[in-house]
């Protein structure tokens, strides 16, 4: 009954719509782009296989055009039995709207929500108006009514505080973390918020080595000591609920991340702390200052300078000829670090390898060799640029450029100045060196160059609007849209719309927090990895705790151990964000195993990762242009093509 209610409503809605198109009350808008009309007769055709087909609503976009801009203006047409075509056309709407909306939301709901929706019923489906006006606007007043205009009222709890901030200024390796965390000992109940879960173990462990109880929790795993007076955790893992005396927060420049930024935003702005100390780059100190200002804090700023002096070394660098004990060797990938790393060792040197996908237990193995002088040298990514705390001497960068996800670029002067301040540690060296092997003279001028002031910050996506009776990717896309004033910016959700349209196809029916927990459990976006999220979350929720099982595998390689220990993660957030039990102990066990065996390769077997020619398996040089050595590139293209074969055989087997 209540179907053929709104097909009613419909149906007399495009009858009168269709009445003023043809007596000119109301004009439709000229199309941007000037395609030829159709002819009568394309007219007719269309509207004949229109009502033919029983699946004819495919093409509602397309007859809504022919029916209010052709048929309703042109008395050619007057013979068209109008009545079924405007009956079927409503129905196919209908059928349509009802296949997207949520909630109680009726038709007459959408065709009376604003005025002046004539022409717009006449160009776009009642599914779109309702996706892309209705629930915008709906969830748009939604979200106003939650959230007050201005950021730092969204925390009232650490507006009431008097909270002083001291502002830790320096460049990389000037000792900002080390005073910061001097003071941090000190505490009855105090936290550390890192940038990455290495820091946060290190730090644990620093603490733990100087009799302070100190815990931790990151993404990937959680050891609360019983008692502890510190907790040292990832950023985004802070208890915005809690009070605490004392607070680090490090690596602030990160609040300009577009993916992670939103999380410092977070901290600085909510953290119920009265003594906060901010770590930062100097082109975070304005920005932060602001906002500490806007929140009617109070602040000191205290200025480090380097103790070791950070010097460039002219010319380019050659890893056969200028290679030293105490070098950190940088390129941008992990395909690259493997090819030079098992280039140097087929050279006889010691090598410790490091890079973003090495698990912590691995990626600690590597650096103790080199700190107790096992290995002579490091082969690293990017990944030593923050935090990690080795003695090197020089850092070389062997690349002026890396690929950012989405295309090669050149280096930044952040990542210059970041990478190469790891050099010179301080208490072991009085001069640490930064030398290029590719572009020396840009790599110097971004070394030296003043970095400008980070223009604005990220916002989370807040709590309180996730249960908004609406769509969630509607919700977030909402959100994201909406502007906001000041220095401030919505943070990138495009990681979260996806995945919730993958689970949604696949789960249908979860609350939107159900669905929000699940998207936003961190894992890596790997093939295999994110099909295994898929699995868990159907398994879950439809079978319950019960059907996930501890993940299984066999590897064989370090692609294969890598991969495991990712999932070994995902199962750990898994678990962790829903409640259910998982034994803890065979966990750990499993992950030291993986991480155990992957440093195993890197130490025994890091030859077979070096590079080959893939036509003869002869070795090639680390950074050689080509997947083939110089003989097979020379050979025509129909050789090449055969993949180890020789001429004689090649030749015998096309006769």
């Amino acid at each position: 009954m209540e179907n053929l209610k709104e097909l009613n409503d419909l149906l007399q809605t495009f009858v009168r719509l269709y009445g003023k198109v043809e007596s000119g009350k109301v004009v439709l808008p000229k199309k941007k782009k000037k395609k030829k009309a159709p002819t009568d007769e394309s007219i007719r055709r269309q509207i004949k296989d229109y009502l033919s087909e029983p699946d004819g609503f495919m093409e509602q976009e397309t007859i809504r055009s022919l029916i209010f801009r052709h048929i309703a203006r042109k008395p050619e047409f007057a013979d068209i039995d109008l009545d079924s075509l405007l009956l079927l056309f409503a129905t196919n709407e209908l059928e349509e709207f009802k296949l997207i909306r949520t909630g109680d939301v009726t038709v007459r709901d959408v065709l009376h929500y604003k005025k002046n929706m004539d022409r717009l019923l006449c160009t776009k489906s009642l599914s779109r108006i309702y996706r892309e006006d209705y629930v915008v606007d709906k969830t748009k007043k939604s979200i106003e009514k939650l959230l007050p205009a201005d950021p730092i009222e969204a925390y009232p709890e650490a507006r009431a505080l008097k909270r002083h901030f001291i502002i830790h200024v320096g460049a990389t390796n000037t000792g900002k973390t080390y005073q910061s965390l001097l003071r941090l000992k000190e505490a009855r109940h105090g936290v550390y918020l890192s940038p990455l879960r290495l820091l946060a173990l290190e730090v644990q462990e620093r603490f733990l080595m100087d009799d302070v109880m100190c815990s931790m929790t990151t993404g990937e795993e959680e050891d609360i000591i019983p008692g502890a007076t510190i907790m040292s955790c990832t950023v985004e893992k802070l208890r915005i609920e809690e009070v605490y005396d004392i607070a680090v927060v490090d690596e602030c420049q990160m609040i300009n991340d577009r993916d992670r930024g939103y999380a410092w935003t977070r901290a600085i702005l909510g953290i119920m702390c009265p003594e906060v100390h901010l770590c930062m780059a100097p082109e975070a100190k304005d920005i932060i200052i602001g906002m500490i200002k806007e929140c009617n804090d109070t602040y000191e700023v205290h200025e480090h300078v380097r103790d070791t002096e950070l010097v460039f070394e002219h010319g380019y660098y050659s890893v056969e000829k200028d290679l030293r004990p105490g070098d950190a060797l940088i390129v941008f990938s992990k395909r690259k670090v493997l090819a030079l790393a098992s280039y140097l060792q087929g050279k006889g040197v010691k090598v410790s390898v490091i890079y973003g996908a090495l698990p912590y237990q691995s990626r600690k193995e590597q650096v103790r060799m080199f700190l107790e002088g096992q290995t002579e040298v490091v082969v690293a990514t990017d990944a030593i640029g923050m935090g990690m705390n080795l003695p090197i001497k020089r850092v070389v960068l062997m690349e002026s450029s890396k690929f950012d996800g989405v295309d090669f670029r050149e280096l930044e002067g952040t990542e210059v100045k970041q990478i190469g301040g790891r050099a010179g540690r301080k208490g072991m060296y009085d001069i640490g060196y930064v030398a290029a092997a590719e572009d020396p003279e840009m790599i110097e001028d971004l070394l030296n160059e003043v970095t400008p002031p980070i223009p604005v910050i990220h916002l989370g996506v807040p709590d309180e609007i996730i249960n908004i009776d609406q769509r969630l990717d509607d919700i977030l896309l909402t959100w994201n849209a909406m502007p906001v004033s000041g220095i401030y910016e919505r943070r990138d959700i495009t990681r979260e719309v996806e995945l919730f349209r993958m689970l949604y196809d696949r789960v249908p029916g979860l609350s939107n927090k159900d669905y929000y927990d699940c998207i936003t459990i961190p894992f890596a976006e790997t093939p295999e990895v994110t099909r295994q999220w898929m699995s868990y979350c159907i398994s879950f929720f439809n079978h319950g705790e019960d059907s996930l099982s501890f993940p299984s595998r066999y590897p064989k390689n370090l692609d294969e151990y890598e991969e495991y220990y990712k999932i070994l993660d995902l199962y750990y957030q898994f678990c962790n964000r829903f409640d259910i039990p998982y034994e803890q102990e065979f966990l750990k066990e499993t992950k030291s195993e993986v991480a155990r065996a992957i440093c195993d390769i890197l130490v025994d077997n890091l030859k077979k990762y070096g590079k080959k020619c893939k036509r003869c398996g002869k070795d090639l040089p680390w950074n050689h242009p080509y997947n083939l050595c110089e003989k097979c590139h020379a050979l025509p293209p129909e050789l090449r093509r055969i993949g180890g074969m020789n001429a004689h055989k090649w030749k015998k087997r096309r006769r």
